[in-house]
């Protein structure tokens, strides 16, 4: 299964069930793009999995325990300064996007309270950690961004937070499948699914056309537009609602 948008939603409302209110006890880094949270709560010990490798981003419950360096690296170091004994408050996601925000409840220095934010961008090439202050300022991040012309989103310590931009296509449970269509695009309904729909994966967008008109690779021209739009909203509710 391709870790899109939805499939994010579904793994996030597990987190959210078995980790909202729990504190973290340890803070492992074993590889460059991995980072594991240990939390305990009352009823429960987790361990939750940030991937944030380029080539295969996930974010997930684990019960493995990888190998961790003789010397953990400086993020790590950097989040266990920060985040240790905190208390996750809080789990939000971008809508359409393969993006998670942890909110945490924590002490500053002086022991006052206050909430920091672990973001998680598994997008692709641009994945990436941020630790963000309460204002929203970057602590620091996995993967720092210089400011150059070729950075949309400069990512280093002391800069405020830029969300991704946001994604201009339609939300696959709010989308006029009927005027999806109906209107010019590409013939293959898969590419037109991908070309339209947001936060879906190619391999959601074949099984779509799959289930609506009997192919992966089905092709608009002669099919009955009516029948297939009833299928393609059947699908997706069935699908996107009732993920897991």
């Amino acid at each position: 299964m391709a870790f899109d948008a939805f499939f994010l939603s579904a793994v996030l409302e597990e987190v959210k069930e078995r980790c909202v209110g729990a504190r973290i006890d340890k803070i492992h880094q074993p590889s460059r793009d991995t980072l594991i949270l240990q939390m305990h709560s009352r009823d429960w010990r987790s361990k939750l999995l940030f991937a944030a490798n380029p080539t295969a981003p996930r974010l997930h419950l684990t019960n493995a325990s990888p190998e961790n360096p003789p010397e953990p690296p400086m993020f790590c170091m950097l989040l266990r300064k920060h985040l240790m004994g905190a208390k996750l408050s809080e789990v939000t996601q971008i809508p359409m996007e393969r993006c998670a925000t942890f909110t945490f409840d924590c002490t500053d220095e002086m022991g006052f309270p206050v909430q920091k934010k672990l973001i998680a961008e598994l997008m692709g090439r641009t994945c990436n950690l941020y630790l963000l202050d309460p204002d929203g300022r970057i602590i620091d991040c996995l993967r720092r961004i210089g400011l150059d012309e070729t950075s949309k989103r400069p990512a280093l310590p002391g800069l405020m937070y830029q969300e991704p931009e946001a994604v201009e296509k339609q939300h696959p449970l709010e989308a006029d499948y009927s005027a999806i269509l109906a209107a010019p695009g590409a013939d293959v309904l898969a590419d037109r699914l991908m070309d339209t729909l947001g936060g879906l994966s190619p391999l959601v967008c074949r099984e779509a056309a799959l289930f609506a008109a009997g192919s992966v690779d089905a092709r608009l021209e002669g099919q009955d537009e009516a029948a297939l739009a009833e299928k393609l909203a059947l699908f997706f509710t069935e699908n996107l609602t009732h993920p897991i």
